[in-house]
């Protein structure tokens, strides 16, 4: 069974829909809708904001419904000065750089006693995502997300983690998806749509491009199902 889960509502409220037979399961305070997409089974879940809410989201996933493929779409915030607005990043690992160790002499996003910080998404699944980005006319780039309980509005901040981590674009959960699925042993990936630029005008633009960014994601979404072999 493949896993989708967004953190909002309006991340995907659009593949609910498309899904065929549905029914609600309601588990853990989040609403879990069941169903077909393209034949395929598929359970699409609004985790709610940040790492803790995505991790246990993914770990009851995994768990109760026994997904054997999690794919997290969503809205970010652009850190790659060549992505602009409606442009996709396709995970081909997440970091959590909010975990900050370095007093105990681990590298700033380093998890203390696992000595990971990179938690690499699936090359099959990456591969899906770009050929339906290509089918769909979508700008994309695969890299680096970077995960954090932190909304990024400072193009100081912005640059000190595009120099630090490499990575291309920053949200709330990816990663927390990562490190969950990589300890189950379940393919994962990344898929987020630029709606701001993390920077002094991030709440204006992300009210602003909100709906019209995650189309781009959830159209790929969509598009990758068809291509996924359930074992």
């Amino acid at each position: 069974m493949i896993g989708i889960i967004a953190a909002m509502d309006s991340e995907v409220r659009d593949i609910k829909s498309a899904m065929e037979d549905g029914i609600k399961i309601h588990h853990g305070g989040m609403t879990f809708f069941k169903g077909k997409l393209q034949q395929k089974e598929v359970i699409a879940v609004k985790s709610g904001v940040g790492k803790v809410n995505a991790a246990m989201c993914t770990q009851i996933l995994i768990d109760i419904f026994k997904v054997n493929t999690l794919i997290h779409v969503g809205v970010a915030g652009a850190v790659h000065p060549d992505l602009e607005i409606g442009d996709i990043v396709i995970s081909e690992d997440s970091c959590q750089y909010d975990m900050d160790a370095r007093a105990f002499g681990h590298p700033r996003g380093e998890i203390p006693n696992m000595d990971i910080t990179f938690f690499k998404a699936d090359p099959t699944l990456i591969k899906l995502a770009e050929t339906a980005a290509q089918e769909l006319d979508v700008t994309y780039r695969v890299g680096r997300v970077m995960t954090a309980d932190l909304g990024v509005d400072s193009n100081k901040l912005k640059e000190e983690l595009r120099e630090e981590f490499g990575g291309l674009c920053v949200e709330m959960e990816g990663a927390a998806v990562g490190q969950v699925a990589m300890l189950n042993q379940v393919p994962y990936l990344v898929i987020r749509s630029m709606s701001d630029k993390a920077d002094s005008n991030l709440t204006d633009d992300y009210k602003a491009n909100l709906e019209a960014s995650i189309k781009n994601g959830v159209a790929m979404v969509l598009k990758m199902v068809q291509g996924i072999t359930l074992a």
